[in-house]
């Protein structure tokens, strides 16, 4: 089961949560909120056969849904989305650009200017164009040189590891790495990798992740925008439960 959140509203921050199951490939249910209490309300009144056949639960790192669910289905693994955690680092990454880019001449605004995608992308992605910024950013910050490349060994480990103990050493280096380099950006990072850390690694036990729960995600967006947006949770949770239904058999 994948647990994630939505906006009902855009820049109202009043999420509401999605609950998931991706092999099926649908919807279960929309909440009105992301509080613990709702989340585990819902888990409680789940049939014990339904409760049983839940195996793993993808989620993000919101404390609430962690502690719902070790409450209401004790028996699941919890596994820490990986799509999230990489994008909080690449965030601590798009922090220090922004800040060296305020601090820097203005040569070095102008070199630096349109370098966001060159740094947070996978950089076997790069088209041509976002390489040669990447490679102008090397050049004009030693800084975010070191930044990115520190990024792309810890998606690497994600990217070609499926052991968890392997995975563990890796990321035990990697965070030995960035003390050693003294990499304040991503010190914010590390206290989220260390208070995370074991669930984070259950991920490479069988490599589940919430990309289906961001697929849905896409789809709401889509929802949201043809209906020119929702002020009623219900109308709201009736259209994706509607939309995003199991496909007939």
């Amino acid at each position: 089961m994948n647990i994630d959140e939505i906006a009902q509203e855009k820049g109202h921050g009043n999420f509401v949560l999605v609950l998931s199951a991706p092999e099926e490939g649908y919807v279960l249910d929309v909440l009105p909120d992301r509080e613990r209490k709702t989340l585990e309300k819902w888990l409680a009144e789940l049939p014990p056969e339904v409760k049983k056949a839940i195996k793993t639960v993808n989620l993000d790192m919101w404390e609430p849904y962690t502690l719902a669910v070790k409450a209401k289905l004790p028996q699941v693994r919890i596994v820490v989305d990986r799509f999230h955690v990489m994008k909080n680092l690449n965030h601590c990454l798009t922090m220090a650009r922004r800040e060296i880019q305020r601090m820097a001449s203005d040569e070095v605004k102008e070199q630096l200017k349109g370098s966001r995608w060159a740094l947070v992308k996978n950089e076997k992605d790069l088209n041509d164009k976002q390489r040669a910024k990447l490679e102008m950013v090397y050049q004009v910050s030693p800084e975010l040189k070191v930044c990115h490349q520190l990024k792309e060994q810890f998606r690497a480990i994600f990217e070609t590891i499926t052991d968890r103990e392997k995975a563990r050493t890796a990321l035990q280096h990697w965070i030995k790495r960035v003390q050693k380099q003294n990499v304040t950006a991503f010190q914010s990072f590390l206290v989220t990798l260390n208070n995370w850390f074991d669930l984070i690694l259950n991920y490479f036990l069988e490599r589940w992740t919430n990309a289906f729960a961001e697929g849905v995600n896409n789809k709401i967006k889509l929802i949201k925008r043809r209906a020119f947006g929702f002020t009623n949770f219900d109308h709201f949770r009736l259209r994706i439960l509607v939309e995003c239904a199991p496909n007939p058999t």
